[in-house]
């Protein structure tokens, strides 16, 4: 990160830089010249120099992990502070544009770029997904988001396809085969984001280029409104290596490898600003910063000690974190809209880069009407915009989604909330769901597993007491095929404890087994034991069972390389298939006690 020096060789210039960095020059005002050089010839053109050389205020404003949760709220866990019904993209919105309008009155001249590091769209709830994502995308529209980088979850339906999307185009409908959303889609008004996608470290197997047309960075200029000074800044885009299952079509380079090659040639450019937009975690807690992005900038420190990167703006692992590495600030928001990222700096005009002391970064939470009641957003256009959208969304689906397709046992809600033992009662309906359809439809099943980061959300029941198709798109919106995976005993041993490593973000969910833990040392934070069918035979090692899961985890997907080991042997349908099969023919359905994992005391 290059530092701020001025090379004036006039000792009174040197003083009024002084005073552009410390005092108040974020409102704009002209930098006050002594009156000795007040009836100069040349105080015209010095006064000139000084308002050009003045640093420019900016603001970075970041969300991630959206995932089309246009109405989804919940937890935004900020280290030692839980903010209860955070949510709603509308009201992101509308924190933004407050978050922009209080910076403007502070920094008269500052300027505000909006970015996103991933997972805008996939796995996302029926109102959003049905339209292929189309309202998130209107939604993203409206918040004026610059530049972006892909999740994994923009590969859900191909990077040709969320390409198309990103700037309007209508996309391909081959495989939908509900015939209520085909007419949805082919009649919904997509519109162009007028968002730049980069990213550097993901290369088409078969092309051997970046996909979709997309770049590996891009450069745009901040240029203070009154004095029109600029100064160029440079935007990576990174991506997670961890995804086996993306992993069949493209090669993922090096995270810290990548962000060193392009960081060179930006500087090459003489851009000196750059910050990375990496769809890669970190997590803040107890007021230490972990993850991926600080291995990431670790690394790149270690092969570049000389890199400029002074922004990470990180995603994917759901998480908060406001954090530093080596003074570059790392920050990421929770998902689903429930917070947003608020950078602001200096520009030096003269140095080309960041005033390295004008940093500030924090993490706000998007609050419920009922936290903030002062936070209306009545006059706020993105917020009456995207609300505009989301009820657009809901009429167009609502054929779908409220058609209900059966019941739960006393007609219970069944969430999906995490026990302290890591079950999630929603979850052990859907493997439940699974492992019973896919063996009364001739798909020979031992054990179904899914991860609780595949659910959702719970299932809910209507006023009638009846669950809605559009719950089950909510519980699973990705439309995951269900391959069944042949697997010894001992590898479903390694599977289980696969969960309880330090790393794991991520909880397996199972039908037909039960087992014990008792706590470990090292990384290894439990060990499993006792491993039993559902029917009481214990669980044998070395022979063969036949496990359904989705065709993530089945590449190894969340870092569970033991399904690796096995072979897919055959594949039971589509997630949401079985689930409604399920509802329709064993209604009411049971609600899951949550006893299958158990700790040793």
């Amino acid at each position: 990160m290059s530092k701020f020096s001025s090379k004036s060789h006039h000792a009174l210039m040197a003083l009024a830089c002084l005073g552009a960095i410390t005092g108040g020059v974020f409102g704009g005002a002209a930098l006050t010249t002594p009156t000795v050089h007040a009836k100069t010839k040349h105080s015209t053109k010095e006064k000139t120099v000084k308002h050009k050389n003045r640093p420019i205020a900016v603001q970075f404003l970041g969300v991630n992990d959206i995932h089309g949760g246009l109405q989804t709220t919940g937890k935004l866990v900020m280290d030692q502070t839980t903010v209860e019904g955070a949510g709603t993209v509308a009201r992101l919105g509308g924190y933004l544009d407050q978050a922009q309008t209080t910076f403007k009155k502070a920094h008269h001249h500052g300027v505000t770029v909006r970015v996103q590091s991933g997972d805008m769209v996939g796995a996302s709830p029926a109102n959003s997904a049905l339209l292929d994502d189309g309202p998130t995308l209107a939604a993203l529209k409206a918040m004026h988001i610059q530049v972006g980088v892909i999740g994994n979850h923009e590969f859900d339906h191909g990077l040709s396809q969320y390409g198309k999307l990103v700037k309007g185009k209508r996309p391909s409908t081959t495989g939908i085969k509900n015939p209520q959303q085909l007419k949805a889609i082919q009649h919904y008004p997509f519109s162009n984001t007028k968002m730049q996608i980069v990213v550097a470290n993901v290369i088409d197997k078969q092309t051997h280029k970046i996909p979709a047309g997309w770049h590996p960075y891009t450069i745009k200029k901040v240029t203070d409104p009154q004095t029109k000074a600029s100064v160029k800044v440079g935007y990576i885009g990174i991506l997670n290596t961890n995804l086996p299952g993306i992993a069949k079509k493209y090669t993922l380079k090096n995270e810290a490898q990548t962000i060193a090659k392009y960081d060179k040639q930006l500087r090459a450019k003489g851009v000196k600003a750059i910050v990375v937009l990496g769809h890669t975690g970190a997590v803040t807690q107890n007021g230490k910063t972990t993850g991926d992005a600080v291995n990431d900038l670790k690394q790149l420190n270690k092969i570049d000690p000389k890199n400029s990167v002074d922004l990470f703006f990180a995603g994917h692992s759901h998480q908060y974190a406001n954090g530093r590495v080596h003074g570059v600030p790392v920050v990421q928001s929770g998902f689903q809209g429930r917070g947003y990222a608020n950078i602001t700096a200096q520009l030096n005009p003269k140095t080309g880069d960041f005033v390295k002391k004008s940093l500030h970064a924090t993490v706000a939470p998007v609050k419920s009407l009922k936290d903030d009641p002062r936070a209306t957003f009545k006059k706020d256009p993105a917020f009456k915009k995207i609300t505009a959208v989301v009820k657009d969304a809901n009429q167009r689906v609502a054929p779908i989604i409220n058609t209900e397709v059966g019941a739960t046992a006393g007609n219970q809600a069944i969430s999906n909330d995490l026990s302290s033992n890591k079950e999630s009662a929603a979850a052990y309906a859907v493997v439940d769901a699974q492992r019973t359809v896919a063996n009364e439809e001739n798909h020979p099943t031992d054990i179904a597993i899914t991860s609780n980061d595949s659910i959702r959300s719970g299932m809910a029941v209507n006023a009638n007491g009846k669950v809605t198709l559009g719950t089950l798109y909510d519980m699973q919106p990705y439309g995951n095929s269900q391959p069944i995976v042949e697997l010894t005993g001992q590898d479903l041993i390694d599977l289980l404890n696969e969960q309880y490593t330090k790393s794991q973000l991520y909880f397996l969910q199972i039908s037909g087994l039960t087992y014990k833990y008792a706590p470990a040392s090292g990384d290894q934070l439990y060990t499993v034991s006792d491993v039993k069918m559902a029917q009481g035979a214990a669980l044998v090692p070395t022979q063969k069972y036949r496990v359904l899961t989705n065709d993530y985890l089945s590449t190894g997907g969340d870092g569970y390389a033991a399904f690796t080991h096995g072979t897919i042997v055959d594949n039971a349908g589509q997630d949401i298939d079985l689930l409604t099969n399920y509802l329709q023919n064993h209604s009411p359905i049971p609600v899951p006690q949550l006893d299958r994992k158990v700790p040793v005391k």
